[in-house]
């Protein structure tokens, strides 16, 4: 019996006839759960997928809602919709999102987080592993809601390396901000070593890595290089010429060194309104009815109108500098001009007189003493040699230099300088300056239409683009200038150097470059109980999709 089953077993083992069956039989479970495991994977793929990219449209949704006032409570809601919006295979196995905001980077509660999940059994993977499978997302986007950086200096060259330059042992620690226009690597420069505390420093091109160095005469800086949209806020205004500041003045040094008071009146202009009316009359006894006379004596009424410019007045008229003075209606006697089947025709006359005053206003005073008061006009040349008082309005610089220099006081409220031709400023020696722009009410009663005077309002010293600049524009020396307003010189330097100490009632410089160096002192743009001019510019809100 051994014998048979060994000869038995030894012919099967040699037999090859059902190998291949065999095989096939045994590798099939193989195959099958192999199959079934691709399938469900690639289901679990899928579902993933879908997932995080509703998690992450999600969380770039509930970001930019944080970045915007009205929207910023709403930012679970938002993520949620955009989240449910883009599911499609998963919208009924998928949970709902879960929401939070999250510490990112270095910062506090500055990003959306969004989790989520989809529960599904699947044949075979729920066969092996006698549960339902559960794929998991998340996503996080951290946000920066837009801001608004004001700038009180600005340089708008726009390819000038060190447009702003800061030189020398110079103090800039007003705190309110330094824009460049400029596009070139250097934009805003550092030379010497100089004391900043500008606050944000903006750039279109790049600034100075002496920014990126804390040290005790670099505190409070903020550099933004690169960036784009920087623009100039008045490069659309044009300088104004109301009526007042046609009139030529000639040398406002003229004004200086009279030895008595004299004073004159002007108008820009005086339009003269004459009307005459006749009325006729019959009369019983001793009174006089009014007629409907048609007769061939009767006269035409009288209406005129005349205008005069730069006329001289014996005096300012009520209501000066721009105003309406009515005289009349003045009536003359009834006097008989007819008589019609035996009835006396009467005439009467009426005269009214209508003059309208443009910039009535006081021509010259020269005080006792060598002061001077300069009046709005148009001037060739403009330094200031003695205590000098500007009256409200307008001054066109045509050409020449708008000078101080020596021990002088010059003052001037609801002022403003234009320079044209070439015309540039300079403020030096021991000079004591304090001059403030004007308002738009002065703009307008200087003869400026509503909405551009609006546009004008706190502009201090314009400087007409069309003019070819000028290099020596200062302020230097020892001088203590107080500037309320905007100092404006789009295609000239402004040069502010020496040992000039320079405190400011809310000044904005805009220069086509700005150079500050030696022993500047610029500590205060503004005092705290008045509003800083400054020019202003958005950071975009930024959202980015960090996990």
């Amino acid at each position: 019996m051994r014998s048979f089953l060994r000869k038995k077993l030894t012919e099967l083992r040699r037999c090859q006839s059902g190998n291949a069956l065999m095989l096939v039989a045994l590798g099939m479970p193989v195959l099958i759960g192999g199959t079934g495991i691709a399938v469900d994977t690639s289901q679990w793929y899928m579902w993933k997928g879908e997932l995080q990219y509703a998690a992450d449209q999600a969380a770039i949704a509930g970001a930019w809602a944080r970045t915007k006032d009205e929207t910023e409570a709403s930012y679970v809601a938002r993520a949620q919709q955009e989240y449910t919006a883009n599911l499609s295979m998963t919208d009924d196995i998928a949970t709902t999102a879960a929401v939070t905001l999250e510490n990112f980077g270095s910062g506090t509660q500055n990003s959306v987080v969004v989790r989520a999940s989809a529960t599904k059994r699947l044949p075979f993977s729920y066969f092996l592993m006698g549960s339902a499978t559960t794929v998991s997302v998340k996503a996080q986007a951290s946000f920066e809601p837009g801001v608004i950086i004001s700038s009180c200096l600005v340089a708008v060259d726009e390819d000038a390396t060190g447009a702003v330059t800061f030189g020398g042992s110079a103090e800039f620690v007003a705190g309110c901000g330094v824009m460049a226009l400029s596009d070139a690597a250097e934009a805003i420069s550092v030379n010497g070593n100089p004391k900043i505390n500008a606050g944000t420093l903006l750039a279109t091109g790049g600034i100075d890595d002496w920014f990126d160095t804390p040290s005790t005469n670099n505190v409070g800086n903020t550099p933004v290089e690169n960036f784009e949209g920087l623009t100039d806020d008045f490069a659309e205004l044009s300088p104004p010429s109301p009526p007042q500041s046609q009139v030529a003045r000639g040398k406002a040094s003229d004004y200086c060194g009279a030895a008595e008071t004299t004073e004159n009146y002007i108008a820009d202009s005086v339009t003269t309104r004459s009307q005459i009316t006749y009325t006729y009359y019959t009369k019983s006894g001793n009174t006089y009815s009014s007629t409907n006379y048609t007769g061939a004596a009767k006269k035409t009424n009288v209406d005129t109108t005349t205008t005069a410019t730069n006329v001289a007045l014996s005096a300012l008229p009520a209501g000066a500098p721009n105003t309406t003075v009515i005289s009349g209606p003045t009536n003359s006697g009834y006097v008989q001009i007819d008589k019609i089947d035996g009835t006396k025709i009467f005439e009467r006359s009426a005269s009214t007189t209508t003059k309208t005053y443009v910039n009535a206003r006081l021509l010259t005073t020269a005080q006792d003493g060598g002061a001077g008061v300069l009046l709005p006009g148009t001037y060739t040349d403009m330094r200031i040699t003695c205590d000098t008082v500007f009256r409200p309005g307008v001054y066109v610089l045509s050409g020449g230099t708008f000078e101080i220099h020596g021990q002088h006081d010059v003052t001037g409220t609801g002022v403003m300088f234009v320079l044209t031709n070439g015309a540039g400023i300079v403020i030096n020696g021991g000079s004591s300056v304090n001059l403030t722009a004007m308002t738009i009410p002065e703009l307008q009663a200087a003869g400026i239409p509503y909405d551009d005077a609006v546009e004008l309002d706190g502009m201090l010293i314009f400087e007409d683009r069309n003019s070819p600049g000028n290099a020596g524009n200062k302020i230097n020396g020892n001088s203590s200038t107080i500037l309320n307003g905007t100092v404006y010189l789009p295609v000239s330097n402004l040069d502010i150097r020496g040992s000039a100490g320079v405190t400011s009632q809310c000044l904005l410089l805009v220069a086509s470059t700005i150079t500050i160096s030696g022993n500047v002192q610029m500590t205060s743009f503004c005092p705290p109980n008045l509003t800083q001019q400054t020019q202003t510019t958005t950071l975009s809100s930024r959202v980015r999709l960090v996990s």
